[in-house]
């Protein structure tokens, strides 16, 4: 197996088409398909569905492809390192949340204080980053899991409640309680996010779904999907803060509280502690100051 090899895999998969894939590449289509076959040859696995009507990933071909983009990742990484030797780079994983909130504040921060040093942010749930941190992608992550770094000193606080559409609670009385909840369609997390395991009880029983259950990877795309009234949701209120005070969302009373997501640094790169050190300063500033700005759904907590 080679990187040539999965290079290929994965733009197919993005593509869904040799053609394209191919063009992209500058390659010619048997090329391609020679690289793809030599993949799975390599790794004992059929990867391409070639029975379906339409193209389509086996659900071994789904597996390696999240591993494919990890190895482009990180190649990328790498060579912006070796490549760039007029400026310093370091690369920062942000939960969602954090990357939605004070991230930008951060980003500001660091170009005033060492306009030398190239940050690049990596936005994901904390699977993803999970996955850069082992793939030594990233040089410092904020998650809500995981053990906190040495050296992490705060933590940002986000209240999490029930929220939707007015018109998809039209006519419940409030507060809800929990078979209120199950009874409306839902917009969940997948099981692999903090955010799951505390609304589990709303859709464990698999057998009996009164409504709908629909499903986003993202945190915008969770708040797009409830702006858009596909259900109510339980997430970081402060992410939907506008849409609530707008009264385009309502934040909905509940029997039971949900417990807040707190969001620390969970990682830090040993060999790059002291340009990690230094953002991680300048990231503690700035999370107390947003959090100063927005204190009805988030608060800062000294470690």
């Amino acid at each position: 197996m080679n990187f040539k090899q999965l290079e290929a895999f994965y733009w197919l998969s993005q593509f869904g088409n040799y053609r394209q894939t191919a063009e992209y590449l500058g390659l010619t289509q048997p090329a391609v398909s020679a690289r793809i076959q030599s993949l799975e040859k390599d790794l004992g696995k059929t990867l391409i569905d070639r029975e379906a009507q339409a193209f389509a990933l086996t659900d071994q071909g789904l597996e390696v492809a999240e591993f494919a983009v990890q190895f482009l990742n990180l190649r990328e990484a790498m060579m912006g390192r070796l490549q760039d030797k007029r400026k310093r780079r370091l690369t920062v994983g942000l939960a969602g949340m954090a990357a939605l909130t004070w991230g930008p504040l951060l980003r500001d921060a660091v170009a005033a204080a060492d306009p030398d040093l190239l940050l690049d942010i990596y936005s994901g749930s904390d699977l993803q980053l999970r996955r850069f941190v082992e793939a030594g992608t990233l040089d410092a992550a904020f998650t809500a899991s995981g053990d906190r770094a040495p050296g992490a000193d705060f933590s940002v606080r986000y209240e999490v409640g029930w929220v939707a559409r007015p018109d998809v609670i039209a006519g419940q009385s409030l507060p809800m309680s929990a078979d209120d909840l199950r009874a409306l369609p839902l917009v969940l997390y997948p099981k692999t996010s903090p955010l799951f395991n505390p609304v589990a009880e709303y859709v464990a029983d698999m057998r009996d779904r009164p409504a709908p259950r629909h499903y986003g990877n993202a945190l915008a795309t969770i708040c797009e999907l409830v702006r858009l009234g596909y259900g109510a949701s339980a997430l970081a209120l402060t992410a939907l803060e506008p849409d609530i005070a707008a009264g385009r969302v309502v934040e909905i009373a509940t029997t039971e509280p949900l417990p807040p997501l707190n969001v620390a640094c969970t990682h830090v790169n040993r060999a790059r502690r002291k340009q990690v050190g230094a953002v991680l300063d300048l990231a503690r500033e700035a999370a107390q100051s947003w959090c100063a700005e927005h204190g009805r759904y988030a608060s800062f907590h000294e470690l």
